[in-house]
């Protein structure tokens, strides 16, 4: 279980699946993932964008790391909107360490406008929705509930998710 507004970190093996369930809804899931062997190689949003050459995940899609490697794979998703175009939180918001990576953020409703602006309105998710990722790589990754509430990303709430590895 992730407590909302905390994260929680596993080490994953090559193969293995993690799966990421919304237990009220709505909740957004910032996750990072680094090579296991190697911190300095990992999950990246914008290497992701342009290996993919798209701004939105799909399931069957892989995430590539910072070497254009692919470490996760998105092998179900039950809400099919997702974020890799918002940064995490940084120190001028809430204080973040500037090593951490970009998040991919995960059950996060960003709609992209017309004019090129994107917006952040609530997570579409709904209670039991999910997401299962397959590790490309042998892995180290970290997930929060994300704490934000200063935008209307997570409906003005936050909630636990519920993460299984398999």
């Amino acid at each position: 279980m992730i407590p909302a507004g905390h994260a929680r970190l596993w080490p994953m093996q090559a193969g293995q699946r993690v799966t990421i369930v919304q237990t009220l809804g709505q909740q957004v899931g910032d996750l990072i993932a680094l090579n296991g062997a190697d911190l300095t190689e990992f999950l990246s949003p914008s290497h992701t964008r342009r290996c993919l050459a798209a701004w939105r995940i799909q399931k069957g899609q892989a995430l590539f790391t910072n070497r254009r490697r692919e470490i996760v794979e998105l092998v179900e998703d039950t809400v099919g909107i997702h974020d890799i175009l918002a940064p995490a939180c940084d120190p001028h918001r809430d204080l973040r360490d500037w090593r951490i990576p970009d998040p991919v953020n995960l059950f996060q409703n960003s709609p992209v406008q017309s004019h090129g602006r994107f917006l952040s309105v609530p997570s579409t998710a709904r209670v039991e929705d999910s997401v299962t990722l397959r590790a490309r790589i042998d892995l180290i990754a970290a997930c929060s509930a994300c704490p934000q509430d200063l935008v209307p990303t997570n409906a003005g709430r936050l909630s636990d998710l519920r993460v299984t590895l398999d």
